[in-house]
């Protein structure tokens, strides 16, 4: 749900010589500028639960003014809201409450994007796990789903439907080329 820490990756990319912000630490040495959140958050809607996001579907361009560390801590919070609001829109839609929230990827290292998240979600009373408490290992999650993606794609079975990524039809997701 929500961007993940695609948007604060681009913007450390873009300020500096790092590749991403580790383990939250320059979100939790800047300061999320309150005015530009607020805009931003009222600017983006999530159309629909029933529609997975793209990174395209994000401009990070409303914190190009701030510092590394401020803008950080600004998409930090933008990404926290964004995860939240999906979480409320799955218990709104299906009329339960998600208590328990299972993290994966380099988020889950992200101490600041994962005390946002609570902060939003605190009416909700959720605990968040880092999935490497379930002995799986966090970083490969993502590698393991295209994996599964790849192997659907070479069953001729859709990957994508209207319902999840707004396709017009079922999506096989690619070609296979043979080279021989």
């Amino acid at each position: 749900i929500g961007p993940g820490n695609c948007l604060i990756d681009e913007w450390v990319r873009k300020k500096s010589n790092k590749k991403f912000d580790e383990n939250g630490s320059l979100a939790l040495s800047g300061k999320a500028n309150q005015l530009i959140l607020n805009q931003s958050i009222d600017n983006f809607q999530i159309s629909s639960i029933d529609e997975s996001m793209d990174i395209n579907d994000f401009d990070i361009s409303f914190v190009k003014g701030l510092n590394l560390e401020d803008g950080c801590a600004t998409l930090n919070e933008f990404t926290a809201y964004l995860i939240s609001e999906g979480l409320k829109k799955i218990n709104q839609i299906n009329n339960i409450v998600v208590k328990n929230f299972i993290i994966c990827g380099g988020g889950r290292k992200n101490k600041k994007l994962v005390e946002n998240i609570y902060k939003y979600m605190s009416d909700e009373k959720l605990i968040i796990k880092d999935i490497d408490v379930y002995q799986f290992d966090g970083d490969f999650i993502e590698s393991q789903a295209f994996g599964y993606l790849a192997a659907r794609r070479i069953l001729e079975l859709p990957i994508t439907f209207p319902t999840t990524t707004r396709c017009k039809n079922p999506s096989l997701g690619g070609q296979i080329i043979k080279n021989y």
